[in-house]
């Protein structure tokens, strides 16, 4: 009986040290996250995308490049 109690004890206490809530508000507006309704729906431009993903690509390089330059890596 006694290892009952104390497992239950263990059980309800682990349940009350990890219980959460999560609720979401209509008031809190557009987040940095949300569409904006000022910018316009502009049709894909790949090439424009292609450009942004290598222009991040080099700019990292050259971070770690210089990152080993200075001997940190």
């Amino acid at each position: 009986m006694c290892r009952i109690l104390v497992l239950f004890l263990l059980i309800a206490s682990i349940a009350v040290l990890i219980e959460g809530q999560l609720t979401f508000s209509s008031g809190w507006g557009n987040g940095k996250r949300s569409i904006s309704s000022e910018q316009p729906n502009d049709d894909c431009n790949p090439e424009e995308a292609i450009f942004q993903i290598y222009k991040l690509i080099v700019s990292e390089g050259e971070k770690i490049r210089a990152c080993q330059r200075e001997g940190k890596i």
